[in-house]
This record gives C-alpha cells, structure tokens and sequence, in this order.
C-alpha cells in the first residue's frame, strides 16, 4: 500500500507505587501506526507489562493482550514484535479502520486490572471493550464467579440498573449477557454485548453493590 508505515515508539517506564502491595507490575507504553490512506489503517497505544511479578503472571497477563490484539497465544517480552504482528494481521487483504488502546487502570497487592477498548471503522463503526482483573498469586483471570456472590438473574440486574446511556440491542435485563468482569477504581465493570459493541462496560459503583459481591473481593477497594 503506497503511503504504508510503521512507527514504534517506546516512551517510558511506569511503575506503580502502594503502601499495601509486595509487588508491582512494571509496565511501559508502546504505540504502532501503520497505513496513511483513508481505507486502511491500524493505531495502537498499549501499556505492556515487563516486569515486577512472577513469570506466571506476566505470562496470563500477556496471553491475554494476544487475545485482544487477534494474533497467535506467544510470551511477548518485546511489545514491538507484538504490535508488528497486529497490525501485519489487520492491514492484510483487509479495508477500514481500526484504533486500540489498552491500559492498565487498577492494581493493589491482589490483583491487577487491564482495560482494552478497539474501535473498527468501515462502512459502519463496532467497538468492543474488555477489562480483565488477574490474580497475583498465580495469574489466572479473575472470573464473574470470583467476584459475584449473587446468580447470573441477580448480575443482569446489576447490569440494567447501572447500564447508563449505553444503547442496548434489548429492551428487558432478561436479554443482556454478562461475559467478563473486573475491577477499577471504585468500580466493578461488567462486559456484555450492546448496540454495534461487541463488548460494551456496564459500569456497577462498588460501594452500592457490596451486598452481592464475595467476600475475597469486598474488600479491595
């Protein structure tokens, strides 16, 4: 494609700092562009992982961002590699837009919670959004069932409650779907499909929802 490129940028090393935690995940932020005409083009600002925890860790933690980025499951050490292959996998036989940013948005001595949000533009726009909580001790994303105490009915209702001014495809909380969840700072974000969102954030305020959350995670914020 004439005008085609790429850029990697690494700017910085950001470290997170708490009195409560033993450990910290070290991150630094990467950006890709590739592609300057108006029908193809892929951008992605993430902050990767590095160091700072167990292998374990940085392991699920980086699994995950392939998951998100649409590219074979490897142990990314060099974010680069990373984004060239993401962006290699878009712009191939493909036409459109896509922008991604992925930060890290909440981490204490427990857990540590990453946000992704994809924008696809062509003849009509999709987004999808995730948040992804990961257990320290050995890696593993923390689930709906881990966080909830309450039964799938009781979450939906959650969802409706706190749905905000997301357009839904439904018109009862019946019909929603909750898939993920995680936690931010003073909230619960719950992941669920919406109108043209493949993955919308129903975001629940903690503190209001203490009573059907478990008890190893009522406390972490």
């Amino acid at each position: 494609m004439q005008g085609k490129k790429i850029i990697i940028i690494s700017i910085y090393l950001l470290m997170a700092t708490t009195a409560f935690a033993q450990s910290f995940i070290n991150t630094r932020d990467y950006s890709v562009k590739r592609g300057s005409g108006q029908h193809t083009s892929f951008s992605a600002e993430i902050e990767y992982p590095v160091s700072g925890v167990s292998q374990e860790v940085l392991t699920s933690i980086r699994a995950w961002f392939c998951d998100i980025l649409d590219i074979p499951q490897r142990n990314f050490s060099d974010a680069n590699v990373l984004l060239r292959m993401a962006a290699d996998s878009f712009m191939v036989g493909g036409r459109g837009q896509r922008e991604v940013k992925i930060e890290r948005s909440f981490e204490d001595g427990r857990c540590v919670t990453f946000q992704s949000w994809i924008t696809d533009k062509d003849d009509e726009t999709w987004r999808a959004a995730d948040c992804a909580s990961f257990n320290k001790e050995d890696g593993h994303r923390i689930t709906l069932d881990e966080i909830f105490s309450c039964d799938e009915a009781q979450i939906k209702q959650l969802m409706w409650q706190y749905r905000g001014d997301l357009q839904l495809d439904v018109d009862a909380p019946e019909g929603l779907l909750p898939v993920n969840a995680g936690f931010t700072d003073g909230w619960v974000i719950v992941i669920g499909p919406a109108y043209h969102r493949t993955g919308a954030e129903f975001k629940l305020r903690y503190m209001n929802i203490l009573p059907y959350l478990k008890s190893d995670y009522s406390g972490y914020y």
